[in-house]
């Protein structure tokens, strides 16, 4: 059964959208890469002992505990301390990410990539070839 013609029309727009897509995502890919590789976020802990850095990838870069911490025998709670402020930095690197990628790469595939998830973004990319 060959397709109609409103079919292979409309396979021709979706693969124009998706060449267009594909266009802003090469001539930006640079200008991202380059993003990426300066994009830091440091956050504070709310004792101001705890300063964790990460980067685009969500990776500790750097981790400064101020002297002050050695004067508290609660080991626990440093450890709880030195993992919500590496959270809230991961947190904010991932929104950066984010607001970079949002005019290149749909949401859901933005998300699948931040969560790691190698079936959403292959699925994603999959649903963007047979949709619209």
């Amino acid at each position: 059964m060959s397709p109609t013609p409103e079919e292979v029309e409309a396979l021709r727009a979706r693969a124009e959208r998706l060449r267009g897509q594909v266009e802003r995502a090469t001539g930006a890919f640079h200008k991202i890469t380059e993003d990426f590789g300066r994009l830091e976020v440091t956050a504070v802990s709310a004792d101001r002992l705890v300063t964790a850095t990460v980067g685009a990838e969500g990776r500790l870069r750097r981790l400064v505990l101020d002297p002050a911490i050695y004067r508290q025998s609660d080991a626990d709670h440093l450890a709880r301390t030195i993992e919500e402020t590496i959270e809230v930095a991961v947190n904010g690197a991932q929104d950066r990410v984010r607001t970079v990628l949002k005019d290149y790469v749909p949401e859901e595939l933005i998300d699948a990539h931040l969560n790691r998830d190698a079936d959403g973004i292959i699925g994603g990319f999959t649903d963007q070839l047979r949709e619209r």
